[in-house]
C-alpha cells in the first residue's frame, strides 16, 4: 500500500504542475503552494496504517470525546510508527508511509526527517527525491529555489524523464521568470506522456501560451 500511496501522489502532482503557468499568475507562490498541498493531500486511512502495524484496535479505539475522536486515532497510530521505526530505522517502505502521514496531518516539517531517511535508503530513486523538493518547499515558503531546486536536479539527473520532477522544475523556471526554461522542461515532458492524454494537452496549452509571450 505504501508504494500505492507514493505511485498516487506522483499522478496527482503530475495532473496539477502543468497548470502552473495559470496558478502562478497573480499570486504566484501562494498559489504554487495550494497546489503542492493539494498534490500531497493524499487520504491517510487508519486502515492503511493498520495494515502497516497490524493493530485492530487502532481500527476501533474506545469511546472518545467528539473533538478528540476526529483526531487522535490516527496521531496516535502515526506516533507508533514513529516509535517502531527508531528500533528499525532500515525499513524505507516505513520512512515513506511516515512522510506521507505527516504530511496529511499538516505536519510537513516533520516529514522532512523521514524523507532524510528514506534518501540514505533509497538514493538512487528520483521519486523520492522529488516529494522531498515538493515538502521542503512547503516548509520553508519560499517556492522552489534553493535547496528544493538542488533535490529536483539531483532527481533529473537519476531519471531525466521523471514526469514529476520535470513539471516541478518547469514550475522552478516559472518563478525565477524564465519561461523559455520553462517550455525547454514542459517539452521534455511531453514526449514522455501519452500524447492523447489530458496532461499531454495541457501542456500543450502551457507551451502555446508561453511562447506566445
Amino acid at each position: 500500500m505504501t508504494l500505492f500511496l507514493l505511485a498516487a501522489a506522483s499522478l496527482t502532482l503530475t495532473a496539477l504542475l502543468p497548470l502552473a503557468p495559470a496558478l502562478l499568475g497573480a499570486n504566484g507562490q501562494r498559489a504554487w503552494r495550494t497546489a503542492a498541498a493539494l498534490g500531497l493531500a493524499l487520504p491517510l486511512s487508519a486502515g492503511l496504517l493498520y495494515a502497516k502495524l497490524g493493530r485492530p484496535d487502532a481500527i476501533n479505539p474506545p469511546p472518545q470525546p467528539v473533538a478528540a475522536a476526529a483526531t487522535n486515532p490516527v496521531q496516535q497510530m502515526v506516533q507508533r510508527l514513529a516509535d517502531r521505526l527508531q528500533g528499525a530505522p532500515d525499513d524505507p517502505d516505513g520512512w515513506a508511509l511516515l512522510a506521507r502521514a505527516y504530511e496529511q496531518l499538516g505536519r510537513p516539517q516533520d516529514a522532512l526527517p523521514a524523507y532524510v531517511q528514506l534518501e540514505r535508503l533509497r538514493p538512487d530513486d528520483a521519486q523520492v527525491l522529488s516529494q522531498h523538493a515538493v515538502t521542503l518547499a512547503m516548509v520553508k515558503g519560499e517556492g522552489l529555489a534553493g535547496e528544493p531546486e538542488a533535490l529536483l536536479q539531483r532527481a533529473l539527473k537519476l531519471d531525466p524523464n521523471h514526469v514529476p520532477t520535470l513539471a516541478l522544475l518547469a514550475s522552478a523556471a516559472v518563478e525565477r521568470g524564465e519561461p523559455a526554461a520553462a517550455v525547454g522542461y514542459w517539452k521534455r515532458t511531453l514526449a514522455t506522456v501519452p500524447a492523447d492524454s489530458e496532461m499531454a494537452a495541457s501542456l500543450r496549452d502551457s507551451i502555446a501560451k508561453f511562447e506566445r509571450r
